[in-house]
């Protein structure tokens, strides 16, 4: 197994989480769960399609692209017949779509998968790019969904806020994380201390009555699991690329 073989692979999740997170609207991701009948299910499998063959750059080899929609569209046809969402089916969707990623690039180029733990980590320095995209694309809008899921419990419980910007902790969330990434790759630790602290007097500054109690440890709750996931990963990420 050489470095091209795993630049592949690196090539497909890429494309796979374009397509299911940076390209893929709200209007698609809701209405893509009335499975093939919906023309929203097509669209979203010719965008997985599409963006694995321009990202694999091998022009002629166009039946790669062709296994990664189909078995892409398998797996959300699946999950569309279950009607149920939460974090464990989201986990378990994510990880059946790099399952098949993983299959799909070891039958078409060949590769042993006893031999991948023996290997990986000599390719991996060599593919140091394509690694810190993947993880930065990972931090943003896929852990964002983890972290939603993990707190939708509690949504209900602390109302609508009417007076905050239209997913504003949506996006304070995607920042934060990021800037911990970028902090982690320069081993910069100290500066993630200081960002905690700036995001707590910020967010927590106004909440001093009783009645928001609730919202205040809500904010809490997610402002710890974006840091410690995003810590983890940027942990895993500096690992990898050792």
């Amino acid at each position: 197994m050489d470095i091209q073989h795993l630049d592949i692979l690196l090539r497909l999740i890429i494309a796979h989480l374009l397509a299911d997170f940076v390209f893929q609207t709200d209007k698609i991701n809701e209405e893509k769960k009335n499975g093939p009948k919906s023309k929203y299910f097509w669209l979203h499998l010719a965008i997985v399609g599409g963006l694995a063959y321009i990202l694999l750059t091998e022009w002629m080899n166009w039946q790669l692209a062709i296994a990664v929609m189909i078995a892409h569209g398998l797996i959300d046809w699946g999950k569309s017949s279950i009607k149920k969402d939460g974090a464990w089916i989201y986990i378990i969707d994510q990880l059946l779509h790099i399952l098949s990623l993983v299959l799909i690039w070891s039958l078409f180029k060949g590769i042993s998968l006893d031999s991948i733990p023996n290997h990986i980590t000599t390719l991996l320095n060599d593919t140091s790019k394509l690694i810190i995209i993947t993880f930065y694309l990972i931090v943003t809008l896929p852990l964002g969904y983890l972290i939603g899921h993990l707190t939708k419990k509690w949504q209900g419980t602390i109302g609508d806020d009417q007076d905050g910007l239209p997913n504003a902790g949506k996006t304070i969330g995607i920042i934060e994380r990021i800037l911990i990434l970028t902090f982690i790759i320069n081993l910069q630790w100290q500066a993630i201390g200081f960002l905690l602290a700036a995001k707590s007097v910020f967010r927590f500054g106004d909440l001093k009555d009783g009645q928001d109690r609730k919202k205040t440890e809500y904010i809490l709750v997610g402002t710890l699991l974006s840091f410690t996931f995003s810590i983890m990963l940027g942990i895993l990420m500096n690992q990898l690329l050792k």
